[in-house]
């Protein structure tokens, strides 16, 4: 038993190593700039651990994507952090709009730098297309989570279908969004406060404008 544990912590520290060695690379030297065997060299280990374990560098970029996004190497699904319950536990569209908005800049600001420079090249690169293309959908899926949730509540604008609302929840938190706005010289608090302003106007029900016209009907 103690030996298989130590084994375990070996291989979640080498994990780590070759992670933040990638990710370091990455941002450095751009994906096509990056080699497996200089991630391998800087990690310490051999080029063959790192094919094992993350079957090339596609696979190695989604890792440090996924790390970098969640903000640890923790067995634990994004919906299970504590951003994601907050948005579930808020109460009302202008507390939900807020913590959605609070979820996604702290992910945006995670992630963003990352995608700046490693999607900056994508054009004609399969792999970087695929990667693209991926995260894409795993982004589609959160946004369909949020209005599925928000609709079992109650919260969606009337004149929205769910499918409707969650397209427009999935444009509003892009990649290319966030980067268009930090060109512009927006901080993350910036980003946040619109990002909550647009939702209510373009997906939620707002509780006090409604209120406030049922009072005048």
């Amino acid at each position: 038993m103690y030996d298989n544990r130590s084994r375990q912590v070996a291989a979640g520290q080498t994990r780590q190593r070759v992670l933040a060695a990638a990710r370091e690379s990455f941002l450095t030297h751009g994906y096509a700039g990056t080699t497996i065997r200089a991630v391998a060299a800087a990690a310490g280990v051999s080029q063959e651990t790192v094919y094992k374990r993350f079957e090339g560098k596609a696979g190695l970029l989604k890792a440090v994507y996924d790390v970098t996004l969640a903000g640890d190497d923790e067995p634990i699904s994004f919906a299970d952090r504590p951003e994601a319950q907050a948005m579930r536990a808020a109460d009302g569209a202008r507390d939900s709009a807020r913590a959605y908005a609070a979820m996604a800049g702290a992910v945006a600001g995670r992630i963003g730098q990352l995608l700046d420079i490693v999607l900056s090249t994508r054009g004609g690169d399969p792999e970087l297309e695929a990667f693209a293309a991926t995260i894409d959908r795993e982004r589609l899926l959160g946004a369909t989570a949020a209005v599925r949730h928000w609709s079992s509540l109650g919260l969606l604008r009337d004149d929205l279908s769910v499918d409707t609302a969650r397209d427009v929840v999935w444009t509003l938190i892009s990649p290319a969004v966030d980067n268009m706005l930090r060109q512009r010289g927006w901080s993350r608090t910036d980003y946040q406060d619109w990002l909550a302003r647009t939702l209510l106007a373009t997906v939620l029900r707002d509780e006090v404008t409604t209120t406030a016209g049922d009072a005048g009907s």
